[in-house]
């Protein structure tokens, strides 16, 4: 009878185990691509967690190591942020979004042992997951799922794009280590059409925050194989790539920040003060746009331009475009960039094609098939940084914005410096903030941080933002230590991340970073 039922505690025990496996498998997998997903797959990691055997001894060895604490220590910050908080319906969504910072760590740190090939089997899980999700995010381009998709932001169809892109970043260097360790040609060609695929994709999505992390893993590498390789021309050829990457990075650095908001050189006694109809040409030397190197509210005659337009296309040129903008606006700066003169001369100069774009809101050529190309990315950067730096234009503008967020979040904190405004009054404090620094953004735009270091900068002062630093940097310490580097590449891709967006403030961002932490932290090389 006891025979039977050790038997019996046993085989709980082993079911046990595989349904915390099979919990973690459908994470792994749902990340790109179901919340539900992901929210399902912790109840069941946490029902096999309970079956398995041995619990007390788990928990002991797990309260044991200081990482298991430091990690549940940012969940604990955010308990101990209720003090001094006032919204507490905010706080305790806060909190349940959060979970998984206390979750993960636990079911790790004292869950079943996971064997290498199962820890293989979950980077296969989010490498499908990968795969399903980019796959229907190029058939959504195609128009197999409706109207084909235009809008890079439009081709991840389950996460944000930003997300997304950290999770290609993942299943990339995944992919890569899969391939350095295999040895059946039939699988290094799949990983190689794999890792293809996923560059490709990347590149389509224009996520700027992925492919500068995925250009800093490849920075990171190329100075180890500098470093440590014993072949002279391995070496060489690493350092020759590494100063091209550098040199690219300052190139671009260099365009958005610096060359977009130089002054073109005008030479006023050479302008005109009359059209070719003997109309007076307006300048407005106070608006800084540019296009091709021109001013746009230089010689212009809007009058001329408005009864041109409504030969032309059958609309005033103060109606709304296609994007919702002035037509006007979108004229000017179409016919500055063909060279054109801004007055009934140059609306007749355009052709069909130009009234067309114009019509649809797009303001250069360029913008026609720019959408899908990462160099008129930077382009369109360049432009966003010159409008907020001369005109203070930032809303519905992705880089500007982030500046003024960052900005906010300073200001808040050097209100809060030690406290912090607690755990549920971070949307209120930013709201109260934009109001008294009159920010240029509109309220639709008037968001959180997009920084998860100042994001808990915010909430809990430099104390709880150093104690984040430091939880990163220990687990750094960790991959450095085991010399993991698969371990080093996702803190990498994660700590980056916080640089440009409040990863750890939605459901799948937190699942995210607290998921794959704990994954990498019980592997075994």
């Amino acid at each position: 009878m006891k025979n039977n039922l050790n038997t019996g505690i046993s085989s709980i025990h082993r079911a046990g185990e595989i349904i915390f496996f099979a919990g973690a498998l459908l994470i792994a997998f749902s990340l790109p691509l179901w919340n539900l997903g992901m929210s399902l797959g912790q109840f069941v990691m946490a029902g096999g967690w309970l079956m398995a055997g041995n619990l007390k001894g788990r928990l002991h060895n797990a309260i044991r190591q200081p990482v298991f604490w430091l990690l549940t220590g940012l969940f604990l910050v955010h308990l101990t942020g209720l003090w001094n908080t006032e919204d507490f319906k905010y706080a305790s969504k806060d909190i349940r979004v959060k979970l998984p910072l206390l979750l993960m760590p636990l079911l790790f740190a004292a869950g079943p042992s996971l064997t290498a090939e199962q820890l293989r089997k979950l980077f296969y899980g989010l490498m499908v997951g990968v795969l399903l999700s980019t796959g229907a995010g190029m058939f959504a381009r195609w128009g197999w799922m409706g109207e084909p998709v235009t809008n890079y932001r439009q081709l991840s169809i389950f996460i944000s794009h930003i997300r997304l892109s950290l999770l290609i970043d993942v299943a990339l260097v995944m992919a890569f280590y899969l391939l350095s360790k295999s040895t059946s040609g039939k699988q290094k060609i799949l990983f190689t059409a794999f890792i293809c695929w996923c560059l490709y994709f990347l590149l389509l999505l224009q996520s700027i925050t992925g492919i500068f992390l995925l250009s800093i893993l490849l920075v990171a590498g190329l100075i180890y194989t500098a470093i440590t390789s014993t072949n002279n021309i391995g070496r060489s050829l690493a350092g020759l790539v590494l100063l091209l990457f550098v040199f690219s990075g300052w190139k671009i650095y260099d365009y958005i920040f610096i060359q977009s908001i130089q002054e073109p050189v005008i030479h006023k006694e050479q302008l005109r003060d009359l059209t070719a109809r003997g109309n007076t040409y307006k300048n407005d030397w106070d608006r800084k746009d540019v296009e091709e190197g021109r001013y746009v509210w230089i010689q212009y005659n809007d009058l001329e331009i408005d009864t041109a337009w409504m030969k032309r296309s059958k609309q005033r040129v103060w109606y709304s475009d296609g994007r919702g903008q002035m037509q006007l606006v979108t004229l000017m700066r179409y016919l500055t960039y063909k060279g054109y003169s801004k007055d009934a001369a140059g609306v007749e100069q355009l052709s069909a094609a130009d009234i067309q774009n114009i019509e649809a809101g797009y303001p250069t050529p360029e913008y026609v098939q720019g959408e899908n190309n990462i160099l008129f990315r930077f382009k369109e950067l360049g432009g966003e940084y010159r409008n907020y730096y001369f005109n203070n234009v930032s809303s519905g503008h992705t880089l500007a914005q982030r500046l003024e967020y960052w900005k906010t979040a300073y200001w808040i904190i050097s209100q809060h410096p030690f406290t912090g405004v607690g755990t549920g009054d971070v949307p209120s404090a930013f709201q109260e903030a934009y109001e008294s620094r009159n920010s240029s953004l509109t309220k639709e735009w008037r968001l959180r941080a997009h920084n998860q270091y100042l994001s808990l900068g915010v909430a809990f002062g430099w104390p709880g933002m150093l104690l984040f630093i430091v939880v990163l940097l220990y687990t750094f310490k960790i991959s450095f230590q085991r010399r993991d580097a698969v371990y080093f590449a996702f803190l990498l891709i994660a700590a980056g991340s916080f640089l440009n967006e409040d990863t750890l403030e939605t459901q799948a961002g937190v699942t995210f970073y607290a998921f794959l932490n704990g994954m990498f932290l019980i592997r075994k090389e």
